[in-house]
């Protein structure tokens, strides 16, 4: 409920945005019986994705749970359409999507709907020490934004998944898609009191990163900011970890 009351108040602020927001409350009210997962417990699951250094998700037998789950919702798309979408196999998908006569757009975006929904809430959120990588430990993907939020006396990075939506712990300088750690080739494009655009000069990619500490608003705060991403887009830089930019 506070996801939709959060939305709301953004609505009256900003009622050019009531066409994608129907857009996303019709995908939360599809997909409103979807339940999370019953997984092993949160430590062994962080065990295993930290030996492996393989997301939990690109690993065989709990890939195939999450498929089995989320065909009961998706009928429609096909099994191996969702295999290449978790998998994130993007040629595949659009062959996959184009013979099916399917919406790639619309098909990704339910899908990782879905996928959001059937990941229990206790792995979405990690610590440094639970994971040291670029990529979410859980599905794989690359980040679509940031979020500072206050740690001793500074403020520490977490990176946040524009699939399933997890949130771990990463450090505070660099460029999450290409490693870039010259501070010299990393500038601020456009910045307020809650969100500003990190950009990397040697991949050209930016990253949205919100400067708030409360976690229901960092992926409103990606949708509702399309003015950034058409000035990004103005000045040749590119948005990673988008499931709808694929």
């Amino acid at each position: 409920m506070k996801r939709f009351l959060t939305l709301e108040k953004y609505l009256a602020e900003n009622n050019f945005l009531q066409e994608a927001a129907d857009f996303h409350l019709k995908l939360e009210k599809d997909l409103s019986e979807v339940k999370p997962l019953d997984l092993p417990p949160r430590e062994k699951i962080l065990d295993l994705v930290k030996a492996e250094k393989i997301p939990l998700l690109q690993q065989e037998k709990f890939q195939t749970q999450i498929l089995d789950a989320a065909e009961k919702f998706l009928s429609d798309i096909p099994r191996r359409l969702m295999e290449s979408l978790l998998r994130q196999e993007n040629l595949s998908v659009k062959k996959i999507c184009a013979e099916s006569e399917l919406n790639e757009t619309l098909t990704r975006k339910r899908f990782w709907t879905a996928i959001d929904k059937l990941v229990p809430a206790e792995l979405k959120n990690l610590e440094r020490e639970d994971w040291q990588e670029n990529y979410c430990p859980i599905c794989g993907r690359r980040p679509v934004m940031a979020q500072l939020k206050k740690f001793n006396d500074g403020r520490a990075r977490w990176l946040s998944c524009g699939g399933c939506h997890t949130l771990w712990n990463w450090k505070r300088l660099g460029c999450p898609y290409c490693g870039n750690e010259n501070l010299e080739r990393i500038h601020i494009l456009e910045a307020d009191a809650k969100i500003r655009l990190d950009v990397c000069d040697e991949c050209h990619a930016y990253l949205k990163t919100y400067c708030d500490e409360d976690e229901e608003n960092i992926y409103l705060n990606d949708w509702t900011t399309l003015h950034l991403d058409l000035l990004a887009e103005e000045k040749n830089l590119h948005k990673c970890g988008a499931v709808e930019l694929e």
